[in-house]
């Protein structure tokens, strides 16, 4: 009976992983890139606090790549994740759904803890409105905004 229930922990563990692995499987290229800090065009102050950006809107053209820096000056984690909204949605709700989420990386995400301060580079390469949240369980519906991609 020990030796069954260690292989089903077992395999249960190996499939946590394969579970949480789709949110990787789109491509980001609705959204933009990782940008290169050789080819910065500005730098846009973020303020993340319970449970606000501001500001909450930004205006950037298309090509452009961005310096964000954010700082958390509330007193909880909060995260910033530039995301086409539906995907933000999904990836709040799998959140939700599981504690392990809470530690992964991603290249249009950074996690602070307060009174940090980190930046994220992006290039936006489509033209559009692009979202970026705090996906955490219960800051999501508050903290969004809308990054405007202006055409060249």
């Amino acid at each position: 009976m020990k030796k069954q229930a260690c292989v089903a922990m077992l395999l249960l563990f190996l499939t946590i992983p394969i579970a949480h692995s789709e949110k990787l499987d789109y491509n980001h290229a609705t959204i933009g890139r990782p940008g290169n800090v050789a080819n910065i065009s500005r730098t846009i102050n973020i303020e993340a606090y319970e449970y606000r950006f501001a500001p909450f809107e930004i205006n950037v053209k298309q090509g452009e790549t961005i310096r964000f820096i954010v700082r958390n000056t509330g007193k909880k984690r909060h995260e910033m994740m530039i995301d086409t909204l539906e995907h933000l949605k999904k990836h709040a709700k799998m959140m939700r759904s599981s504690s392990g989420m809470h530690h992964h990386e991603d290249p249009n995400k950074i996690v602070l803890y307060p009174g940090e301060e980190k930046e994220l580079i992006w290039q936006f390469t489509q033209a559009g409105t692009i979202y970026f949240a705090c996906p955490i369980p219960g800051h999501f519906k508050g903290m969004r905004g809308k990054i405007f991609v202006e055409e060249k």
